[in-house]
C-alpha cells in the first residue's frame, strides 16, 4: 500500500513539473535571436533534405572587430553548390551598351547559388592612436556582443525569455548561422549587385510609370539581378534575385533624365519567380520544370525571403545610431528588426556605405515568438488618405488608433494604403482582432480587465519606455507612424514591433522636432499637438485614466531600468560600436561618384550635422546627456 501511494505521488510530481515547463508560459519574447553554431548544425542535420542544395548551410565563422576587415590568414578554398532543380537562366544577354555611369561587369557563368570561401584583398585598417583606447574586444557569437549587457540593477535574469527555435527552411542558404554573421556589427559585410543595363532601364521605367505620375504610388515589380554577399570570409552568390526601388517620400528614380545616377534604396527578393504575366507581359519567365519553380518559391537567404537596403538619407555622420537604437530596444526585450552596415557595389561601382534590414514578416516572428503565438494578424501602421473601401479621400491621417483609422490590404501600384496595412493572413483575416482592439481602447471608461484582454500590458510599458529614450519624432507616439502591431494567435493580445528608426538618438534631419527635451509623461505628440492616440493618453500621460494609472507605474519602472543601463549612462558603448564601424568601412564611405540627389558628403564623425535649419542633427553625446537630464528632472 505504501509503495502504491509513493508511486501515485511520484506520478503527480512528474506531471506538475511537466506542466510547469510547458512552452506556452507567458510571456515569451526574444529580442536577441542568435543561435549557436552547434544548435544550428544539429537542427539542420535533422531537417535537411538531401535533394536540396548540398552546401547551402556552410558554417560562417564570426570574427572579432580586428579580424573582420582582414581575413587574409584564412586558407583559400572554394566550394560551389547548386539547387538540384536548377533551370537554365532566362536572363537575356544585353546588346545595349551601358551608360558610362554604370560600369558593366565582364560576362561569366554563375551557378544559381554558390558559396565561396574567399581571402580578403582589402588592407586591414588599423585604428588610430586616438581610437585604440575604445577598440572593441573580440566578438562572441551573438549579434549584440560588442555592446555591454544590461546592468544587473536594471534588468533581472529571471525576466529573460525562454529560447525559441526558428523553423529550418527547406531551401535556405546559410541558415541562422549566416543570419547571425550578417547582422553581427563586428563583421564587415559587402553586397555586390550585378544588373544588366536593360534591367536598370526597366527599373527606371517602373518608376516613371507609377511614382513619377502619383507620389502615392510605387512599383512592386521586381527586376532581375545577380547578388553576391561577402561576410565572414565567405561569398554567397545568388542568381535571379528580384530587385526594386524602395522608399516613400525618399523614393527616387535610378538615374536622372541626363543619365546621372541617384542614390537609391532597394528591396531584394530571393524567391521571386518573374513569371507574373500582369507584371512582365511577354517577357514573363517560362518555367519548364515545376519542381524548379517550387524550389525557387521556397528559396530563402539566411532564413529571409527579402532584404531591405537603405542609404544614409538622414546623413547620420556616426552611421550607427539606428543600429544602436536596436540594441536599446533589445535591452528592453522589445521586438525590433536586425540592422547592420554594408558596403554596396553596383556593377563594380562603389556606392559607399548603406544599411541592410531584416524585414518584419512571418520569418521575423518565428525567430522571436513561441509556436502557439504564431499565425496572428500583423499590421504595418502608417499615414494614409484612404478609407476602409480603399478610396483616397485627400485627407491624410496617421495611425492614431482612433475609430476613424482605416485598415485593409495595401495596393501600392494603385496608391491604396491604409493606416493599418495587413501583412499576414491576407486571404482569411476579417480584421476582428484589430477592430476589437480599437473598440476597447476607445471606450471612455475602459477597465483594467477589458484592456488586459486585448493588450500585453507589461510588454507595452517596456516598449513605450524604450521608444522614449530612442527619441524618434516619427514613431508611434510622436507622429503616429513607423511601427507594426501584432495580435498573438494564442491569446489575441497586441504587441508592438519597432520599425524605421532612421530619425533617432538625435537625428532630426528633415523633421526638426527635438525629442530630447520632451517630458516622458507628456500628453502631446512631438510633431502634432494634443496626443490623439487614446491608448497613450489613457495610460502614460500626465493624467491617465484612473483605471489604467497602474500602467504608468509600470512605464515609470521600465524608464528607470533603461536609464541605468550602460547604454545610456555613458557614451562608452556607443563609441565602441562607432569605432568598429569606422575601422570596417571608413575606406569605402566615399562613393565612386557624387549622386544627383546627394546633398552632403558622407563621412564618419561623432559630431552632429551642423548645417542649420531643419536639417540639423545633434551629436549622440549631446542627445544622451540632454534626454537623461530631461528624464531625471521630469515629474509625472
Amino acid at each position: 500500500m505504501k509503495k502504491k501511494t509513493a508511486l501515485i505521488l511520484a506520478l503527480l510530481i512528474i506531471s506538475a513539473i511537466a506542466a510547469g515547463c510547458s512552452p506556452s508560459e507567458e510571456p515569451l519574447y526574444r529580442s536577441d535571436v542568435s543561435v549557436s553554431s552547434a544548435q544550428q548544425s544539429e537542427t539542420a542535420s535533422e531537417n535537411k533534405n538531401s535533394d536540396e542544395i548540398s552546401q547551402e548551410s556552410s558554417a560562417v565563422s564570426e570574427t572579432s572587430a580586428a579580424e573582420s576587415s582582414d581575413v587574409s590568414s584564412e586558407p583559400e578554398s572554394s566550394v560551389t553548390s547548386q539547387e538540384s532543380s536548377k533551370e537554365e537562366s532566362s536572363k537575356p544577354e544585353s546588346s545595349v551598351t551601358p551608360q558610362e555611369s554604370f560600369k558593366e561587369e565582364s560576362s561569366k557563368t554563375v551557378s544559381q547559388v554558390s558559396v565561396i570561401e574567399t581571402t580578403s584583398t582589402e588592407p586591414s585598417k588599423e585604428p588610430s592612436k586616438t581610437e585604440s583606447s575604445s577598440e572593441p574586444s573580440k566578438a562572441e557569437p551573438s549579434v549584440t556582443s560588442e555592446i555591454s549587457q544590461v546592468s544587473e540593477n536594471s534588468k533581472e535574469d529571471s525576466s529573460k525569455p525562454e529560447p525559441v527555435t526558428p523553423v529550418v527552411r527547406e531551401n535556405d542558404i546559410g541558415g541562422m548561422e549566416l543570419y547571425n554573421a550578417i547582422f553581427n556589427t563586428a563583421n564587415k559585410v559587402t553586397v555586390d549587385i550585378s544588373i544588366d543595363k536593360s534591367e536598370i532601364d526597366k527599373l527606371q521605367a517602373d518608376y516613371m510609370r507609377f511614382s513619377a505620375k502619383d507620389d502615392n504610388k510605387k512599383s512592386q515589380i521586381y527586376r532581375m539581378a545577380t547578388v553576391t554577399f561577402k561576410v565572414g570570409g565567405k561569398s554567397y552568390t545568388l542568381e535571379e534575385v528580384g530587385i526594386r526601388l524602395k522608399g516613400n517620400q525618399s523614393l527616387e528614380p535610378f538615374y536622372t533624365p541626363n543619365g546621372q545616377p541617384n542614390m537609391c534604396s532597394f528591396k531584394l527578393s530571393f524567391d521571386e519567380t518573374f513569371d507574373d504575366e500582369d507584371d512582365y507581359g511577354a517577357a514573363a519567365k517560362k518555367w519548364t520544370d515545376a519542381n524548379a519553380r517550387k524550389a525557387r518559391k521556397k528559396r530563402t537567404f539566411a532564413t529571409m525571403n527579402e532584404l531591405d537596403i537603405k542609404w544614409n538619407i538622414s546623413y547620420d555622420n556616426t552611421n550607427i545610431r539606428e543600429i544602436y537604437a536596436t540594441k536599446l530596444f533589445e535591452a528592453a526585450d522589445v521586438l525590433v528588426q536586425k540592422i547592420n552596415l554594408s558596403q554596396m557595389n553596383v556593377n563594380g561601382n562603389n556606392y559607399g556605405l548603406v544599411k541592410i534590414y531584416e524585414p518584419i514578416d512571418n520569418n521575423f516572428l518565428e525567430k522571436r515568438l513561441p509556436e502557439a503565438a504564431l499565425g496572428g494578424d500583423l499590421y504595418k501602421a502608417m499615414w494614409s488618405e484612404c478609407d476602409n473601401s480603399g478610396k483616397r479621400t485627400g485627407w491624410w491621417k496617421g495611425a492614431t488608433y482612433k475609430l476613424n483609422n482605416s485598415y485593409g490590404i495595401q495596393d501600392n501600384q494603385n496608391g491604396i494604403k491604409y493606416n493599418f496595412n495587413l501583412k499576414t493572413n491576407k486571404k482569411t483575416s476579417k480584421h476582428e482582432s484589430l477592430k476589437n482592439f480599437l473598440s476597447v481602447i476607445n471606450k471612455s471608461n475602459v477597465t483594467r480587465d477589458e484592456l488586459e484582454k486585448v493588450l500585453d500590458v507589461d510588454y507595452y510599458a517596456a516598449f513605450m519606455a524604450a521608444e522614449y529614450f530612442a527619441g524618434d519624432p516619427d514613431d508611434i507616439r510622436n507622429n503616429y507612424n513607423n511601427h507594426y502591431i501584432y495580435f498573438r494567435k494564442d491569446n489575441g493580445k497586441a504587441i508592438f514591433i519597432v520599425y524605421d528608426n532612421d530619425r533617432t538618438l538625435g537625428i532630426t534631419y528633415g523633421l526638426n522636432k527635438n525629442c530630447a527635451v520632451r517630458n516622458p509623461y507628456s500628453s502631446y505628440a512631438a510633431t502634432q499637438s494634443e496626443q490623439e492616440n487614446p491608448l497613450i493618453s489613457k495610460t502614460i500621460s500626465h493624467s491617465p485614466l484612473a483605471s489604467l494609472a497602474y500602467i504608468r507605474d509600470k512605464y515609470a519602472d521600465d524608464l528607470k531600468k533603461l536609464s541605468q543601463t550602460e547604454m545610456l549612462v555613458s557614451d562608452a558603448d556607443f563609441n565602441k560600436l562607432y569605432n568598429t564601424a569606422k575601422n570596417n568601412y571608413e575606406s569605402i564611405i566615399t562613393p565612386y561618384t557624387r549622386f544627383a540627389n546627394q546633398e552632403q558628403d558622407f563621412k564618419f564623425s561623432l559630431d552632429g550635422n551642423k548645417n542649420g535649419g531643419e536639417k540639423n542633427n545633434m551629436s549622440f553625446e549631446q542627445f544622451r546627456s540632454t534626454i537623461m537630464s530631461t528624464y531625471q528632472t521630469a515629474k509625472p
